[in-house]
C-alpha cells in the first residue's frame, strides 16, 4: 500500500532542519551517522538525493518506507520519491548552494530508476555506497521521528560543508606545454563515468574556437531520452548545431559509432567526432574504420585518441589559452554537476602552476 507525502509540510520541515544545523546537540546516533557520512562523502550525486529525500519523507509521514522510490514498489509505505525530490528538495537546494550536486532532475539517473533502493540490486555498480545508502535508509525506518529529524539535520549539515568546499583553478601565465599534457594524462587516470574526458575535450574545443562558438556538455551517463543532445560535447554557431562529439573513456565500439552517426543524422549535425581514451574495442578497429569511411560522404567523421591528439592540440592553443586550461576543465565539470571531479581538476591544476 502506498502513502502520500505533503509537499508543503515537507518544505516547512526541510527549512526547519536547515535552521537547526548549527545546533550540534542535534545529531543522529552513531550507526545512522556513520552510514549518512559514508553516502555524503562518496563521489556521485544520485545516492545523496535518495538519502535526503528518504529522510525528509520519513520526517513528514512516519508511515513512509525510506527505501521506496516509486509508489509501485512492493515495500509497505511506498511513495513517490521523485516527485518529492523534484518539487521540494531541488528547489530548496538551489536557494542554499551545492548541497548534493545541484541537479535539476536527480531521479532520472540509473540508480534512482527502480521501484525502491536495494543494496543487492545487480544493476547498481557502486556496491559499497549502495550498501551504505541501504543501511542509512533502514536506520531511518527503524528510528523515532526525533532521530530521523536529527539524521536530516546531519545530512543538510554535511551538504552545507560540501557547498563551502568549491576550489577555484588558478590562471597562470607561466604554465607551459609540458604541464598541460602532464595535467591531462594525470587527470584522465580516473574516469568518473567518462565525465573527465568530456570536460577535457570540451575545454580543447572551446579554447581552440572563436568567440562566436558556444560549447555545451552533457553528462556522459545520462540517457539520451533525458539529455536530448546529439553528443557529449556540442558546438553551436549562431544557435545552429555545427559539431558534436561522443566521448568514451573506455574502449570505443562499433555500436558507439553507429549510434553516434544515427544521432548526427537525426539532429542534422554536419560533423561528428568520436573521442576515446582507452583505444578501440578488440578486433573492431577495421570494422569501425569501414563504417567511418562508408558514411564520410554525408558527414564529417573522425575517431580521435585523446592521448595521441592532446600534445598537438595543446601546442596550438598558445600560452594564454593554455594558462586557463585547468579552469575551463573544472567549469565544464561543474556544468555536468560533477563537483568532486571539478575540485579534483582544480587541485591538480593548482599543484602544477604554483
Amino acid at each position: 500500500m502506498s502513502v502520500s507525502v505533503d509537499h508543503q509540510l515537507a518544505l516547512v520541515k526541510i527549512h526547519e532542519a536547515w535552521a537547526s544545523i548549527d545546533d550540534l546537540s542535534i545529531k543522529p546516533k552513531q550507526k545512522m551517522r556513520r552510514y549518512i557520512e559514508e553516502v555524503m562523502s562518496a563521489p556521485g550525486i544520485t545516492f545523496k538525493y535518495i538519502l535526503v529525500t528518504g529522510y525528509l519523507a520519513k520526517c513528514v509521514e512516519p508511515q513512509v518506507n525510506a527505501r521506496a522510490l516509486q509508489t509501485r514498489s512492493s515495500l509497505q509505505g511506498a511513495y513517490d520519491a521523485r516527485s518529492l525530490c523534484h518539487k521540494v528538495v531541488v528547489g530548496f537546494e538551489k536557494s542554499k548552494g551545492n548541497l548534493f550536486g545541484l541537479s535539476n532532475e536527480p531521479f532520472v539517473n540509473k540508480p534512482a530508476r527502480h521501484p525502491d533502493h536495494d543494496k543487492n540490486n545487480p544493476q547498481i555498480k557502486n556496491r559499497s555506497v549502495a550498501e551504505s545508502l541501504h543501511e542509512a535508509l533502514e536506520c531511518a525506518n527503524l528510528a523515532s521521528l526525533q532521530e530521523v529529524f536529527a539524521g536530516l539535520v546531519h545530512i543538510l549539515r554535511m551538504g552545507k560543508e560540501r557547498a563551502s568546499e568549491e576550489i577555484a583553478a588558478l590562471s597562470a601565465q607561466e604554465i607551459n606545454l609540458y604541464r598541460v599534457i602532464e595535467f591531462i594524462n594525470a587527470f584522465l587516470s580516473t574516469a568518473d563515468g567518462g565525465a573527465r574526458l568530456v570536460a577535457v575535450w570540451a575545454a580543447f574545443t572551446k579554447l581552440l574556437a572563436d568567440e562566436a562558438i558556444k560549447v555545451a556538455v552533457s553528462s556522459p551517463n545520462r540517457p539520451d531520452l533525458f539529455a536530448k543532445s546529439a553528443g557529449d560535447v556540442e558546438v553551436f554557431y549562431e544557435g545552429v548545431l555545427v559539431s558534436a562529439s561522443e566521448c568514451k573513456h573506455r574502449a570505443l565500439t562499433i555500436d558507439d559509432v553507429i549510434h553516434g552517426i544515427r544521432k548526427a543524422a537525426e539532429r542534422r549535425c554536419p560533423e561528428y567526432l568520436f573521442v576515446y581514451a582507452a583505444g578501440l574495442a578488440v578486433e573492431q578497429k577495421a570494422a569501425i574504420e569501414v563504417i567511418i569511411t562508408r558514411n564520410s560522404n554525408r558527414l564529417d567523421l573522425a575517431i580521435i585518441d585523446i592521448h595521441e591528439a592532446a600534445p598537438a592540440l595543446a601546442a596550438i592553443m598558445n600560452p594564454r589559452r593554455r594558462a586557463v586550461f585547468g579552469s575551463v576543465v573544472a567549469d565544464f565539470l561543474r556544468d555536468m554537476r560533477r563537483f568532486d571531479s571539478a575540485n579534483a581538476a582544480a587541485e591538480l591544476w593548482n599543484s602544477m602552476v604554483r
